[in-house]
């Protein structure tokens, strides 16, 4: 019974290796005369590529011998089968049109009968881009139409769409630097505007304050459990001020003792006392001289007499200064002529005693 091999299809071209594919693939079904798919036996095609037309050069040829699958198929590359001649890889598919002739033997042999032709309505693209992409030297001389490319800034005229000057527009490179200064609540640029940022208030509202909770990663409870242990007291004890909390204890200067021997004359000072003092007479104030110095006294010697000396009160015919009934009594000693305390003659110098008061 006499058998006939029925193309079906042509598959894309194969892209292996990464590079130009060399083969076109090729997919058929064999039949019998009724119509039966024949599977799983041997097959012989002859595949040749025809240029211009039907009956055009044969440009190239090859053979293969081949299985049909369980469903009557026979798979082959064009391309990669046993070449009977030219060169595949040398083929310029720019030069088309191009047709395929099939013949087969479905004995698997190579008595070949010729089954159709049929035009390969377009080439892959992979094929065609090898052939033509080697057609360029590379050379940017070889090419036509070359656009033409000014070797000089001067060519590129403003009214091509250049800038022609390097200079700026207005002449002034730097007139569009800016800077910004903030004068109180308004807050300028300069060469531009000014804006008042009067209505913006820095400070957070309650409902703002609120949203810095814990579950924002804000502390909101005392880190160490007590709100109170930072805070701390001064206490005073005698000469010495304390601060509580393991703060430390600083021990105040004790006050200057005035100076015993020939200085007799002493006098004190006219400045009013302030808001809070309270102005003693003579008569209440005595003072008592010992061999270490001057001290207070409860037994006290008073006044022989008072005088006065330009704005000041001189004392004199005794040796203390004591106060019966103040709870506080401060005295501040400087040499009459304000310079530090040292010994000087008593006949023109003595020790003076700015007035600043008596607490009551």
């Amino acid at each position: 019974m006499k058998k006939y091999l029925l193309i079906l299809a042509v598959a894309l071209a194969s892209n292996t290796f990464a590079q130009s594919p060399e083969g076109i693939n090729y997919q058929a079904v064999v039949r019998d005369a009724l119509g039966a798919t024949i599977t799983n036996s041997p097959v012989g095609l002859k595949l040749s590529l025809l240029q211009t037309s039907s009956t055009g050069t044969v440009v190239y040829e090859e053979s293969f011998s081949t299985f049909s699958n369980d469903f009557g198929l026979v798979n082959v590359v064009f391309g990669e089968g046993t070449v009977i001649s030219g060169s595949f890889a040398n083929v310029d598919w720019s030069m088309g049109p191009y047709f395929i002739e099939v013949a087969a033997d479905v004995a698997g042999g190579t008595n070949y009968s010729v089954l159709g032709t049929q035009q390969l309505m377009s080439v892959p693209y992979a094929l065609y881009a090898k052939s033509t992409g080697s057609s360029f030297s590379g050379d940017y001389n070889d090419l036509t139409n070359q656009p033409a490319i000014p070797t000089m800034t001067s060519e590129l005229v403003n009214d091509s769409g250049f800038i022609t000057s390097p200079d700026d527009a207005d002449a002034d490179p730097t007139n569009e630097i800016q800077s910004l200064t903030l004068t109180g609540s308004s807050l300028t640029i300069s060469g531009g505007n000014a804006i008042d940022l009067s209505g913006v208030n820095p400070q957070l509202t309650e409902a703002e304050v609120d949203a810095y909770v814990a579950n924002n990663g804000y502390i909101t409870t005392e880190v160490d459990g007590s709100t109170t242990n930072e805070l701390q007291t001064l206490s005073v004890n005698g000469d010495q001020i304390s601060l509580s909390n393991g703060g430390g204890t600083v021990t105040v200067p004790k006050p200057v003792k005035l100076e015993t021997g020939a200085r007799t004359n002493m006098c004190v000072g006219s400045t009013s006392p302030g808001a809070g003092w309270t102005a003693y007479s003579a008569s209440s104030i005595s003072i008592t001289v010992n061999t270490s110095g001057c001290a207070f006294s409860s037994t006290p010697t008073y006044f022989t007499s008072v005088g006065g000396l330009g704005n000041h009160f001189q004392l004199t015919g005794t040796s203390a200064i004591y106060s019966p009934t103040a709870t506080g009594f401060i005295l501040y000693v400087k040499r009459r002529d304000g310079t530090a305390l040292s010994p000087v003659d008593a006949a023109t110098d003595g020790w003076f005693i700015n007035w600043q008061g008596i607490g009551d």
